[in-house]
């Protein structure tokens, strides 16, 4: 859980669309466990949930500041203010807000569900981040364009794509994740996107089975499905993530150009030798273990 939310920790790269987000700040992060919680009073005023200043509080926490965030994005103004941050810590214990401001008559009854939703007072009732990104305005308002084109190459190229040994598998891998340009990179995150149905970051069967039906008009099979997943998933972990996606899904030839070979053999070429020893090779590979997809 991140714990500090707040507009100012959400950047948008420059002269990008709004799905290029990187949430920033991690200092106060924490990495939770089921029905664990905490005492420790963090955040910024505005952003922080009733329980944090009750000192007993989990991962809830950062939906009530991301509700508090929405309300603010739409309005304008904070719905828990005060004159002293005392005052406004006041305001949120009391946990009360409401839509009477002239602003929100031209808001959607969508939008304000969905900032109810998030600002339940009692985290045990407030919806997980699961729910909140599968809201009805949120999907509404969340279809994911790209070039259908790009769109139908990816999926023929990812169908065909073939299991590697291990070095070519280590080689692509560094290339896709490291190596392809901003372009490549964005547009590959639209396709990616647009077939990441439930937003969490990877393929499932069901959501490449469905993928093809949209943009070919057909099903494939259980069988090809199986057989894909057994060249890309390369972790075995039963989807296929964003690496993944790149490596199997770019036209193999742009992929693996002489430029990005070239830079490619000098990460094998550790001694800058001109040549790659085996124990170079061994080298490279046990680091990859905890860094491939």
């Amino acid at each position: 859980m991140h714990r500090d939310l707040k507009p100012e920790n959400v950047l948008l790269e420059a002269s990008k669309e709004f799905d290029q987000i990187k949430v920033i700040d991690f200092g106060t992060a924490l990495r939770y466990k089921a029905n664990q919680s905490f005492k420790e009073t963090i955040g910024t005023p505005y952003y922080i949930a009733p329980e944090v200043l009750n000192h007993n509080y989990g991962k809830e926490c950062d939906v009530w500041s991301l509700g508090v965030m929405a309300y603010i994005i739409l309005s304008g103004i904070p719905p828990f203010n005060g004159g002293s941050d005392s005052e406004i810590m006041s305001a949120i214990k009391a946990g009360k807000f409401n839509f009477n401001n002239a602003v929100w008559k031209g808001i959607s009854q969508g939008a304000k569900d969905f900032i109810s939703s998030l600002l339940t007072y009692d985290p045990k009732k407030r919806p997980t981040a699961a729910a909140c990104i599968n809201h009805q305005w949120i999907v509404a308002n969340s279809v994911m364009k790209c070039d259908e084109a790009a769109a139908g190459h990816a999926l023929d190229n990812l169908i065909h794509f073939h299991s590697h040994t291990t070095i070519k598998a280590a080689t692509l891998t560094f290339i896709g994740s490291q190596l392809v340009t901003k372009d490549e990179r964005e547009e590959m995150a639209r396709v990616f996107k647009k077939l990441d149905l439930n937003g969490d970051g990877r393929l499932s069967k069901d959501e490449i089975k469905d993928g093809y039906m949209l943009h070919y008009g057909r099903l494939i099979s259980d069988k090809e499905v199986d057989v894909m997943f057994d060249a890309v998933d390369t972790d075995q972990s039963g989807y296929i993530d964003y690496t993944e996606f790149v490596i199997a899904s770019m036209n193999e030839r742009a992929l693996m150009s002489n430029e990005r070979l070239k830079a490619a053999f000098n990460m094998f070429d550790k001694d800058h030798s001109g040549s790659i020893s085996p124990s170079e090779i061994k080298a490279v590979l046990q680091a990859s273990e905890n860094k491939l997809p």
